[in-house]
């Protein structure tokens, strides 16, 4: 593959490989394992449509039972900036009693984060443990703990391992960061 790619009006390069984040999924999926020792079964969140690849191989490298579940989060709208208002669609387990694990795709201001733990609030869940690919500390509006995040990074565009631009880009097996 070139070093440089194109994806509709942008162009990008390879910022970190498919073996990196082959590795750094795998010590996610151990430490997650560890955290959830001795729970019976989790309740797996996906957000939609990023974190989809992110999700099924962690899930690979995991060996708690678990349920899934997948909720479409969208705060995009085609662009390469948050719009800053969050949509949520697609809860369907019954989360009471219950150990969450919401799997994110990248956590730029924090606001779908902050989306998801205002819906699951008054479900009386019994924890509530984040896991995110991507996290790029200096945007964050709102305090999360990033206890088992993937990558930080600065303020740049990213795109690749399920990450879009205008719903391309998804199927690249690294993350590329934009160079325009």
């Amino acid at each position: 593959m070139s070093s440089i790619i194109r994806i509709q009006d942008l162009r990008f390069t390879e910022y970190v490989t498919p073996d990196a984040i082959a590795d750094r999924v795998s010590a996610i999926g151990k430490a997650l394992d560890e955290r959830f020792k001795g729970v019976d079964s989790i309740i797996t969140i996906i957000t939609l449509k990023g974190a989809f690849m992110f999700a099924a191989d962690l899930i690979r490298t995991m060996h708690t039972p678990m349920y899934i579940d997948m909720v479409k989060a969208s705060s995009y709208k085609g662009g390469v900036t948050s719009t800053g208002t969050v949509t949520l669609s697609g809860f369907t387990e019954e989360f009471e009693g219950k150990h969450i694990l919401i799997i994110e795709d990248i956590v730029d201001s924090g606001r779908t984060i902050y989306a998801l733990l205002d819906a699951l609030k008054d479900r009386n869940i019994a924890s509530c443990t984040i896991t995110a690919l991507c996290s790029k500390p200096s945007q964050h509006d709102i305090d999360i703990s990033q206890e088992f995040v993937g990558f930080e990074f600065q303020p740049v565009f990213i795109v690749g391992y399920g990450l879009d631009y205008k719903e391309m880009g998804r199927e690249l097996p690294g993350i590329w960061r934009c160079i325009d």
